[in-house]
């Protein structure tokens, strides 16, 4: 009885022995595939995918777009080139003809400047403005990908040069001063900046500042500086000792591709404001007095009435001296 309990007993004890190394060899296998894997990832993985794009480029010229990355002695399988969702260009170095061209509209690839790292595009137009990528794979085992995006514009500039209009080329200290800034059709459309002597002017409650604009038309933006508006108060304070001329500037920009300047001198006047008073023209006389006499000044009621007196008196005069010549 003891020999077969010992028996029974060893018998468990074996195939549970055996299960117990079956586990552990299986957990050896998989930490090993782990280890070479990681092992292969580092010695040899695409790293470092970076995507240069043009951020601005003129309509008709070529824009070419690159990628650069490092494969660490892993073999390169492809790279492709996408506009938006659409592949335009491929790369596949052990291919017969490693360069594919794919049709997308408004794209036109030049091939003789074309390889595994960069693409060339040829006379661009509005349309081509939008994301980039680029995406490269290396190759068997791990075919590792990554991919990066860019943004690109194209630009349409002006064909003629800015323009500014201003009211009036001499200022006082209470006077307005407007002006207006145009620029030529262009796409995307023009910024416009407001300065004074090299300052620039902030829209505020007395530095008015607007912007029209419409995509594919003449871009406007005026300006109209209302009496002791900070601009202006700042060269008037200086006036009597440093101050005589300011120059008001337009500055005209899109992206890093166009930044033009135009400038216009205007005068400072020291010259006190011209006031006239209502009563010299009789604005004020019938509001105030029922007869009309405003007050008693030399310029209106009391010089009136003696002028009236001087000539009664004057009147009188002569046609006493007329009659006593009469009698004679």
């Amino acid at each position: 009885m003891a020999s077969k309990r010992n028996g029974s007993e060893g018998g468990p004890r074996r195939y549970c022995g055996t299960g117990g190394a079956l586990h552990a060899t299986f957990n050896m296998l998989a930490l090993s595939w782990i280890i070479i894997s990681e092992l292969l990832l580092s010695a040899h993985c695409l790293k470092d995918l970076k995507i240069f794009v043009p951020e601005a480029v003129r309509t008709g010229n070529s824009a070419t777009l690159s990628c650069q990355y490092d494969l660490e002695q892993a073999a390169l399988y492809s790279v492709r080139w996408y506009f938006g969702q659409e592949e335009f260009y491929r790369y596949i170095p052990r291919e017969a003809k490693p360069t594919f061209v794919f049709a997308v509209s408004g794209i036109n690839v030049d091939l003789s400047k074309s390889d595994a790292t960069s693409v060339t595009l040829k006379s661009v137009t509005r349309e081509l403005s939008g994301i980039y990528q680029c995406e490269v794979s290396e190759d068997a085992p791990l075919f590792h990908t990554e991919i990066r995006s860019a943004h690109m514009q194209v630009i349409e500039l002006p064909k003629d040069e800015p323009v500014m209009q201003v009211d009036k080329k001499e200022i006082s200290v209470n006077d307005n001063l407007k002006a207006v800034c145009t620029v030529g059709p262009s796409y995307p459309p023009a910024n416009i900046t407001w300065l004074i002597n090299g300052r620039k002017i902030y829209k505020t409650p007395l530095q008015r500042i607007s912007h029209d604009t419409y995509e594919g038309s003449t871009t406007y933006s005026s300006l109209d500086l209302l009496p002791h508006s900070q601009a202006l108060q700042v060269f008037f304070q200086a006036l009597p000792k440093y101050q005589h001329n300011i120059v008001l500037q337009c500055d005209v920009s899109i992206m890093q591709l166009l930044y033009k300047s135009v400038h216009q001198p205007i005068r400072l006047s020291n010259a006190p404001p011209t006031t006239i008073s209502p009563n010299l023209l009789g604005l004020e006389g019938s509001k105030r007095y029922a007869n009309g006499d405003p007050d008693n000044s030399a310029l209106t009621g009391a010089s009136q009435r003696c002028c009236i007196c001087c000539g009664a008196l004057g009147a009188f005069s002569l046609a006493l001296v007329t009659l006593a010549v009469a009698q004679l």
